[in-house]
């Protein structure tokens, strides 16, 4: 039995961490350094995908065969591109399954056969969907962060002769943070079919960013009216600046409020995890009798309750 709980912990670990990485990807050093290397790099080098990737790519590809669950997988298929995940929905369908049956099987182990196991079904396809969530929205406070100075680097462009496409095209070239992404999608979809202020606006969309609304409702007014584009972009990414900076300066104010928030919801729970591995015996009783899950089920209630108050305390629209 211990042999297959520490199996379980540990498949369920290498599953959650892969997950984490294809997720939230590379840090923002790694990606500095990706690009500065493509400068000295010399044709294009294979390289082997790891092991874990291509299983996954192998069971995306017979769950495509299947209609039912390829129907079933199309519905994250917006939020995995929000989250701009290098991942298919089919892939994605394997790997909540694959977290949630082996964080089943070790919670029924662990803690109780019916319980534990129903308890990991749930958690093994709700914290999937909490990290996607988590990883759009970091996407998106990186986005609006980084907006500014990828419109100072397309004015500085302008500035020089280029056209706007052309002025996109040269700031995006070498980065490859969201804000890169989305304007060379757009300038992508551009070329192929509708206008950029079309492709930037279904951006904005995608990302919920008013700043990327502004700036296609700039640029239309500019094409409509005339004038110098160089200006309606600097008065524009100066907006965006003083929007950045007060965004940034209510987040560290609000900094100490959301610590706390944090503190107080993982508190019971480290608790709890703590009492059963230290005193498990304390602990069973509240699976083994009715009184027990209804405290539980209680404990839970508030817990989600609190979490929520406290989000809505310490959230602060700019």
């Amino acid at each position: 039995m211990i042999f297959v709980a520490v199996s379980s912990g540990a498949t369920a670990f290498l599953l959650f961490l892969v997950l984490v990485e294809r997720l939230f990807g590379r840090t923002p050093m790694q990606r500095r350094l990706a690009s500065t290397l493509k400068h000295y790099t010399v044709g294009e080098r294979q390289v082997d995908e790891p092991l874990l990737r291509r299983l996954q790519h192998a069971a995306g590809d017979v769950v495509e065969q299947s209609p039912g669950l390829t129907s079933l997988a199309a519905r994250s298929t917006v939020k995995l591109d929000q989250a701009g995940a290098q991942m298919r929905p089919t892939e994605w369908l394997v790997f909540r399954a694959g977290i949630a049956l082996t964080t089943a099987v070790a919670l029924a182990v662990l803690v109780h056969l019916f319980f534990g196991f129903l308890l990991g079904l749930v958690l093994g396809f709700l914290v999937p969907s909490m990290l996607l969530n988590a990883k759009i929205k970091r996407r998106r406070q990186r986005f609006a962060d980084d907006l500014p100075a990828m419109l100072q680097l397309i004015l500085s462009a302008l500035r020089s002769g280029f056209t706007l496409q052309q002025s996109v095209d040269a700031a995006v070239r070498d980065d490859e943070g969201p804000v890169a992404e989305e304007f060379a999608r757009a300038l992508s979809e551009s070329r192929i079919s509708g206008e950029f202020e079309e492709a930037l606006q279904r951006a904005g969309e995608r990302l919920a960013s008013p700043e990327l609304g502004w700036l296609t409702l700039a640029l239309r007014l500019q094409k409509e009216t005339g004038g110098s584009l160089a200006e309606v972009m600097q008065t524009t990414a100066e907006t965006m600046r003083e929007r950045a900076y007060l965004r940034r300066h209510v987040r560290s104010l609000s900094a100490e409020g959301r610590i706390s928030a944090y503190v107080l919801v993982a508190l019971p729970i480290f608790a709890t995890g703590l009492l059963f591995f230290a005193r498990r015996e304390y602990m069973q009783v509240l699976w083994q009798s009715v009184l027990g899950l209804i405290i539980l089920g209680v404990a839970l209630l508030m817990i989600i309750i609190g979490s929520l108050w406290l989000r809505s305390v310490t959230k602060i629209e700019v």
